[in-house]
């Protein structure tokens, strides 16, 4: 596991689990922010969870040769190009991202939405840059200290993230009660 593709180790009793982990988590909070926006309790946590998916920019890695959805679509319906599931991607991602905009109640609405949907992208191109460093071009050459086949430098940012995820969110939530 990198931080843009999942690449299992043999042996592997359910390689296709592991592939999808990524794109079930990434779609899942963004599909769980889009039917938590008609709560008016949860709407601001629905909305950041929607744009801290990354689901609404997924396509762009598919784009460039990467993602576990590219894999995906070649074991299952025998897709190879790069356009085709780049499209596919983001027409799975688009839904959330419009409900999103409908839940904005800004005068500066459009604004806001572009900032939300943009300023995630200079973090991915980081994570893609940095996964191509740290894990070879195809991202099957770990080179760094690993814990269960996870490299620790994924681990870390990930126990981070999920930190960061239940403290805010928890912090937020005791507010909203």
């Amino acid at each position: 596991m990198t931080f843009a593709v999942t690449i299992t180790r043999e042996p592997c009793s359910l390689p296709t689990l592991v592939i999808l982990s990524g794109p079930l988590l990434t779609y899942g909070l963004a599909w769980s922010g889009m039917f938590l926006l008609r709560s008016s309790k949860f709407r601001l946590f629905a909305y950041t969870l929607i744009f801290a998916s990354f689901a609404h920019v997924r396509f762009i890695q598919t784009l460039t040769g990467r993602g576990d959805e590219l894999i995906l679509a070649q074991q299952w319906f025998g897709i190879s190009s790069r356009a085709i599931v780049a499209l596919i991607v983001f027409l799975i991602g688009l839904p959330p991202v419009i409900l999103a905009y409908r839940a904005i109640a800004n005068q500066r609405r459009t604004l806001v939405f572009i900032c939300s949907w943009l300023l995630p992208l200079p973090v991915l191109f980081i994570i893609l840059i940095s996964n191509a460093l740290l894990f070879g071009a195809n991202g099957d050459e770990i080179q760094v200290a690993t814990l269960l086949g996870i490299p620790l430098v994924v681990l870390i940012v990930d126990l981070i993230a999920s930190a960061l995820l239940v403290t805010l969110s928890t912090r937020y939530l005791k507010e909203e009660a």
